[in-house]
């Protein structure tokens, strides 16, 4: 038989009923729980206030225009944290004056006509809260020089944040819910202390698994396959260059495939020689060089394979810096990219066309992520990328005759400054080590610009410290702090090598940081930045939303504003090439720099 005998078969019938008997009882006994800790129930006063509360702070100014979906983060998370205070400020007043015999109570005929009151002044700070925020961010698209958002994307974002808010709430009532049933559960079978840590972790255990299930498997897997589907996207738009001077060329050991997306836009962008010569003209005032003397400039690119390690692809770049003779050119440039590998190309050909194409461009692709989630997944291949690029470059060099070796620069943007700067100890070795260096939009929890802020000059502002009175390093927020600091007084005599820091006001990428959460930055209690309004305060909690918010559409801005480094990157490379023009040429060398952006934009339009 298949149960081996009727009696075993009616003890497993028996059993199962009494199982079924009992997860029915446990469910009606844990009913009247869950109903009062799902959505249903009410909301908490205290909460309510708290949420009503946060939500008017959230309107307040950050550093850019928001789109609906920034309105519905802001709104989303500031609600959550604030209902999240209320009900806990509920709960410590209770406590308090339940311990001190305090009750405050409101005569019933009177109560009504709180309720109104109540409602009316919140309804009117809503409003009032909400008009001021819009007409803020209209102050900001000026700053910015962006066309400010209509309406409705102020009121679609708002609509999209309250619902975030509650589908959150809903879901830790759930939660809560859980809890309460494992509880009934084992409470007939187990000791209360018992009952309380093993529900505990059950539901955490379930919390986890969901978690896993859903942002692991359904967002963060699909993040990654995405990126590494864009990383192998080989666009019809990006032609294969035919010039041996570039990697993934015919002659180049680097195949046009293995360079990934970014290294592919790279290497097939900038000017050609002819370009370079029509562009700089004969004996353009500070070029060094004269149309005829145009060369072709090198572009060196090795993309990130899973066949080999971040040091074979170091190597695979050097092999390309002997294959297209980088050694014998004049300026040698290491750029290390964002996390998708890109480089900013606005600095590329800046170089190209202020050299006449006397230069090389080395970098390489550490990862196929985001910036983003690149440093979540994997913040350690940035600096490795950047270190081992550097020394190996470094090392050749040394081993080279002194009076034959290219003038080496080095340079990244965002995620890319993060890890260029690791190749360095300390700004004495930076110094020692380069011939110039241009870092744009670096993060604030970079090593060498937190030393840089430690050694600022008292009194110099948060966003432009001055080191050394300018004599290496120069912060520059705008092309003319390249010759004065930021309240306009001058720096003393520019010595080399010299190095760029350059970062806007306005750049979220560069100001954000954990510590938003508890502490006000300096930056913020200043209140300085030519492209930031005077309005932006500093909240708990809230100013990191705000400012993680606009991270992402940053590179959107108009050139010159948030994260998008453009046209600065002419005068600035010119400065630290050491293309500097006597007073009596200056206007020269600005029709000069004009030309070129002129000619970045012509040559690449995307840009």
């Amino acid at each position: 038989m298949l149960f081996g005998s009727g009696s075993s078969l009616s003890s497993l019938v028996t059993a199962l009923g009494s199982t079924a008997r009992f997860v029915r009882s446990a469910t009606k006994r844990t009913e009247h729980r869950v109903r009062r800790t799902a959505i249903a129930r009410p909301l908490s006063t205290g909460g309510f206030l708290g949420a009503s509360m946060t939500t008017w702070v959230s309107t307040s100014p950050s550093l850019l225009p928001r789109t609906w979906w920034m309105w519905t983060l802001n709104f989303g998370a500031s609600q959550i944290y604030g209902y999240a205070g209320g009900v806990l400020a509920e709960r410590i007043v209770r406590r308090v004056s339940g311990a001190l015999g305090l009750r405050v109570q409101i005569a019933e005929d009177h109560r009504e006509r709180a309720r109104w009151l109540g409602a009316a002044a919140l309804l009117s700070i809503s409003a009032y809260s909400w008009v001021r925020g819009v007409l803020r961010q209209r102050e900001i698209s000026h700053l910015v020089q962006e066309e400010p958002k209509n309406l409705a994307t102020h009121v679609v974002g708002t609509a999209g944040g309250l619902l975030a808010s509650l589908g959150v709430l809903g879901t830790v009532r759930g939660v809560i819910a859980t809890a309460h049933m494992y509880r009934a559960l084992l409470r007939p079978y187990l000791p209360a202390r018992v009952v309380a840590v093993l529900s505990l972790l059950l539901t955490t255990a379930t919390v986890a698994v969901l978690a896993e299930r859903i942002l692991r498997e359904r967002v963060l897997e699909q993040m990654i396959e995405r990126a590494e589907a864009t990383n192998r996207l080989i666009s019809p738009d990006v032609p294969r260059p035919s010039s041996p001077l570039r990697s993934g060329s015919p002659e180049s050991w680097e195949t046009w495939q293995s360079l990934g997306a970014p290294g592919r836009k790279i290497v097939s962008a900038g000017p050609t020689r002819e370009a370079i010569a029509a562009t700089i003209g004969a004996g353009a005032a500070g070029s060094g060089t004269a149309d005829d003397e145009a060369i072709e400039p090198i572009r060196v690119y090795a993309g990130k394979s899973s066949s080999r390690s971040l040091e074979e692809t170091v190597q695979a770049v050097l092999a390309e810096l002997d294959r297209t003779g980088a050694w014998d050119r004049d300026v040698l440039v290491l750029f290390t990219g964002t996390g998708t590998g890109w480089l900013q190309e606005w600095s590329l050909s800046a170089i190209e066309f202020l050299t006449g194409g006397n230069c090389a461009t080395a970098s390489l692709q550490y990862s196929v992520y985001p910036s983003g989630l690149s440093y979540l997944l994997d913040r350690r291949s940035p600096p490795r990328a950047g270190n081992q690029l550097f020394d190996a470059v470094r090392r050749r060099l040394d081993a080279m005759p002194e009076q034959s070796r290219p003038r080496l620069f080095v340079a990244g943007e965002s995620l890319g400054s993060f890890g260029g700067n690791a190749a360095f100890r300390d700004i004495k070795d930076l110094l020692s080590s380069v011939d110039g260096a241009v870092w744009t939009g670096t993060p604030s929890f970079t090593p060498l610009w937190r030393e840089i802020v430690s050694r600022s000059r008292p009194g110099a502002p948060a966003i432009a410290p001055i080191i050394d009175h300018g004599r290496h390093i120069r912060v520059v927020t705008r092309p003319r702090d390249l010759h004065r600091n930021y309240f306009g007084g001058l720096y003393e005599t520019w010595q080399h090598p010299r190095v760029v820091y350059a970062q806007h006001p306005s750049d979220p990428v560069v100001w954000w940081r954990p510590s938003l959460l508890w502490e006000e930055p300096a930056w913020l209690r200043q209140r300085v930045g030519h492209d930031v309004t005077t309005a932006m305060r500093w909240f708990p909690w809230i100013t990191f939303w705000q400012i993680a918010a606009d991270m992402p559409l940053s590179i959107t801005v108009t050139g010159g504003h948030g994260h998008s480094y453009h046209e600065e990157m002419v005068p600035i490379w010119a400065a630290v090439l050491g293309q500097a023009a006597q007073e009596a040429d200056a206007a020269a060398q600005r029709s000069r720099h004009i030309a070129i952006v002129k000619a970045i934009r012509q040559i690449n339009p995307r840009v």
